[in-house]
């Protein structure tokens, strides 16, 4: 007996946890993919197990993920935002840490995927105020969001009021930095 927990023991070892996690061969098949990954991504258990993890990586970022994997490979772990895909297509931005998983002999057995979804994730914003905050982002003033917007600065005030409460935040510079890090607006200085 090698004294490892069979796979349907680790499976609900992991669906304990409520950290998005899955375990991939050396292909990037998927082996393991728990409950907190089906509900972040809305790809079921089902649905992912043996198949590889393009299903959830965006095409133009497919090199990428190629690259992340052979990083993991060399050095162990690889910690880095990355965007991925939802079941219904829409984009998430997390923070993913992998870690490669060795055996007795020190040969590579599989990656194990930790991922988190960035602060932003899952608010939902309306269609103004998605503007105001990209103007927050580019370090606009109220003034000069209601003078673009053409409406009042109460109205810019109470937008950005519902924007930080919705963020969970306390000041316009901490609501720049989610809508950047979850690609809901540019940094200032850059353009769209």
């Amino acid at each position: 007996m090698s004294g490892l927990p069979s796979p349907e023991c680790l499976q609900g070892i992991l669906d304990i946890v409520d950290v998005a996690v899955a375990c991939m061969d050396l292909q990037g098949r998927v082996q393991l993919w728990n409950r907190a990954s089906e509900q972040l991504s809305g790809w079921s258990r089902e649905e992912m197990v043996g198949s590889t993890v393009d299903r959830v990586v965006p095409p133009d970022a497919r090199e990428e993920r190629r690259e992340v994997v052979a990083r993991t490979l060399a050095e162990g772990q690889a910690v880095g935002t990355y965007r991925r895909v939802l079941k219904d297509g829409t984009l998430l931005h997390i923070e993913m840490r992998m870690h490669l998983v060795r055996d007795k002999q020190g040969e590579p057995l599989c990656i194990v995927v930790l991922v988190k979804p960035l602060p932003g994730h899952g608010v939902s914003l309306t269609p103004r105020q998605k503007e105001v905050l990209e103007h927050i982002a580019t370090g606009r003033t109220n003034d000069e969001i209601a003078r673009s917007l053409v409406v009042s600065r109460r109205t810019v005030e109470r937008h950005v009021a519902e924007i930080l409460e919705k963020f969970g935040v306390e000041n316009r510079a901490a609501a720049a930095a989610i809508a950047v890090a979850a690609g809901l607006a540019q940094p200032k200085g850059t353009s769209a």
